[in-house]
């Protein structure tokens, strides 16, 4: 959590909510029943569902809302926690509080599991249960693993259309965990679009910001997401405001106050409804952090939005009033410049030696790769026109120097979201230059995939994407761009879907998955493209047929 004010820590610690927050190792609330001693629990609805987040191989974070009686100010219930869905003989029965002081969410750091193994877990009210969620640890470091699988998503905007996304991702029951990249809520007012937001206003305050989570929360899909899915989360911009960086936003208008208050407000929100373990007590900032399932993946997880970064640069060329493009020249290429800020790089590379697994994830908001209107060679009139300050673009030299501390490491594969269109890169210092070469992928040193949104892109016709220049083209988008970007193998601006990632020791398959529309509910998905990358080399190889689901899967909560 958040660090809490004066009054709401005393009224947490009279309650007894702090020490069960922080660790239940041994199973242990203010009172066990399995104890024999069993414990009062009051009457609570739990509207929002069940949730369950940054899973360890012997911990995972479980999540819900207690929503007491009208005018009541907390709700004390039960947790119970099983390795079969009929609770026969459950492991765990934790009693836990919600607060009004933390919008009545409670968040449980079960410690004290064991590894790769599927928990089923509830909540107990007086008045009725929650539903039953399923959550999974990791397997152990340095174990041998053979076969995972991942899924990623992210830009879910709730007047965009339904989340049907999220209902296919969750359907997938043999996934070891689903990342979350990202613009999870949105901060905007009532578009207009598909369904209204909740406050119809641009949400600022700590109210507004917990209502809308509220709104997203009860959504019969994203809701299901969260039931069969341990979550492993880290925000982008709308979880706050649009454009933003470390010291405030390009869309935050003054005239609604504090910038620096909206984000304390949002920050806090966010703490309260994702079921996220705060990696640093003493900076409520930092969502920057690592994963590990056995021997096979290391998963990190980035913040290029708002801990680090510096404000975003205007265009630089003859064009900018027409055309907002750039060249690597003047403040963009300053050494100084950061994206990630000093101490989350010092923390990425002092970190490196620890990450030995077989593949290399590297979960961020914004592409990775240089995206280009025309290319260039960066010896060469600053390397091209660059489409987009706010993406790693903007940022050269910290790219720079997060190439330079990974050199001579394999199987690289960065994931990213926030674009609302897919894209599938081989990753190389200067894809324009000698170095590189685009037909047999000598050069690369690691791969990125972009998944596209939820629902933030809306239906085909609905507008929207990378820039005007390309609105109409959809068709020859791809085309168009990899003139310019040899390095671009795949690009899709037209629809919604989810990235999934299929994983062994011999090689990694990314697919991209799409759903037809968001405007309607539907249960229909399809592969759009799929790609492989071998262990030990960094090449993109276009594949025609998806992987099978790995056998044997976990039973999905009922």
């Amino acid at each position: 959590m958040p660090p809490l004010s004066r009054r709401e820590f005393v009224l947490a610690a009279a309650a007894g909510l702090l020490p069960l927050l922080q660790s239940c190792a041994n199973g242990d609330g203010e009172a066990s029943q399995d104890a024999g001693q069993p414990t009062p629990i009051d009457a609570a609805s739990f509207d929002h569902g069940v949730a369950s987040g940054d899973p360890l191989s012997d911990a995972v974070i479980l999540w819900t809302r207690a929503l007491p009686a009208a005018g009541e100010q907390q709700a004390r219930v039960l947790c119970e926690i099983a390795v079969e869905p009929t609770f026969s003989a459950p492991l765990r029965r934790l009693s836990v509080v919600a607060l009004a002081v933390q919008d009545f969410t409670i968040k449980i750091d079960v410690e004290g599991l064991s590894a790769d193994t599927v928990y089923y877990y509830r909540f107990r009210s007086a008045s009725g249960d929650s539903a039953i969620g399923r959550t999974r640890t990791a397997p152990a470091a340095g174990v041998s693993v053979e076969h995972l699988r991942l899924a990623f998503v992210t830009c879910s905007n709730y007047v965009a259309g339904y989340f049907h996304a999220y209902r296919r991702v969750a359907e997938r029951a043999d996934l070891q965990a689903v990342v979350h990249l990202g613009d999870y809520i949105y901060e905007n007012g009532d578009q207009e679009r598909v369904r209204p937001h909740e406050p119809a206003h641009e949400i600022v305050s700590l109210a507004d910001y917990r209502q809308r989570y509220a709104q997203y929360r009860a959504d019969e899909d994203l809701q299901e997401l969260h039931r069969q899915h341990p979550m492993i989360w880290v925000w982008d911009d709308h979880e706050i405001c649009n454009n933003a960086w470390k010291d405030g936003a390009q869309s935050h208008d003054p005239a609604l106050g504090d910038y620096v208050e909206r984000r304390k407000a949002a920050v806090q929100a966010a703490f309260e409804w994702l079921p996220i373990r705060l990696p640093d007590a003493n900076d409520p900032l930092r969502v920057y952090r690592a994963f590990r399932f056995g021997d096979l993946v290391d998963l990190t997880m980035l913040d290029t939005r708002h801990i680090g970064r510096d404000e975003q640069l205007p265009p630089n060329t003859l064009f900018q009033d027409t055309v907002p493009v750039f060249t690597q020249t003047g403040d963009y290429v300053a050494p100084s410049r950061q994206l990630l800020g000093e101490a989350q790089e010092s923390w990425f590379v002092e970190s490196l030696p620890d990450r030995d697994a077989r593949w290399q994830l590297i979960g961020n908001q914004v592409y990775f790769s240089p995206l280009k209107l025309l290319g260039g060679p960066r010896e060469l009139n600053g390397g091209g026109l660059y489409l987009s300050a706010d993406k790693w673009d903007g940022y050269q030299p910290a790219r720079d120097r997060l190439l330079a501390s990974l050199q001579g490491r394999e199987n690289l594969v960065f994931l990213t979201g926030d674009a609302h269109e897919a894209y599938a890169f081989e990753v190389t210092p200067d894809p324009n230059g000698p170095g590189y070469n685009a037909l047999t992928g000598e050069g690369a040193v690691a791969v990125e995939f972009v998944t596209t949104s939820i629902t933030s892109r809306g239906d085909p016709d609905s507008g929207g994407g990378l820039s005007s220049l390309l609105d109409g083209l959809a068709t020859n988008a791809e085309q168009l761009l990899r003139i310019s970007n040899p390095h671009l193998k795949y690009y899709e601006n037209i629809h919604n879907g989810y990235l999934l990632l299929d994983i062994t020791r011999e090689r990694l398959q990314a697919e991209f998955w799409m759903v037809p529309m968001v405007s309607q509910r539907s249960d229909e998905q399809s592969l759009d493209r799929a790609f492989s990358v071998a262990s030990g080399i960094a090449r993109l190889v276009s594949e025609s047929a998806a992987t099978q689901p790995i056998a044997d899967a976990p039973v999905p909560a009922p």
